[in-house]
């Protein structure tokens, strides 16, 4: 099962990412359950709630940091980069950044645009190509 927690805080941009990427899965036939949260920071604490479950084998995290006139872009940005990447290096599970960090709403939804690059497809590969790289990972105990 894949977890895909999504940012609602710009919402116009995450429910698009979330559309392709939840529509890639169904075609790929993965299950998966989606999970929001108010921001961008708040993902973090809740990729780690759910590593804790156990019941997941990837995390696909969503959302969109969009820059505006003040510091706080970069203060979030940098927050979520390195939460996630610090959840990632200390659990064995695929956690896909599915976070957009942009200049402007413009460039946001560029790549979240189902007839654009949608990005939230190229999450969903990534969560599907990690979780059968890591199936093929010998387990200690059993035979190789």
């Amino acid at each position: 099962m894949i977890a895909i927690i999504k940012a609602k805080f710009n919402s116009h941009i995450t429910d698009l990412l979330e559309a392709g990427c939840t529509e890639y899965l169904k075609e790929q036939n993965r299950n998966y359950k989606v999970f929001e949260c108010p921001g961008a920071i708040e993902t973090v604490v809740y990729s780690k709630a759910l590593i804790d479950t156990g019941r997941y084998k990837s995390i696909i995290v969503i959302g969109a940091i969009i820059k505006g006139d003040t510091d706080h872009y970069e203060y979030v940005c940098q927050y979520v980069t390195h939460g996630i990447s610090m959840l990632s290096t200390q659990y064995t599970i695929p956690i896909i950044f599915g976070i957009l960090t942009t200049q402007n709403e413009e460039l946001a939804y560029k790549r979240a645009a189902l007839d654009q690059m949608n990005k939230g497809k190229e999450f969903a590969e990534t969560a599907i190509y990690m979780m059968d790289a890591f199936n093929m990972i010998p387990q200690p105990g059993l035979p190789k």
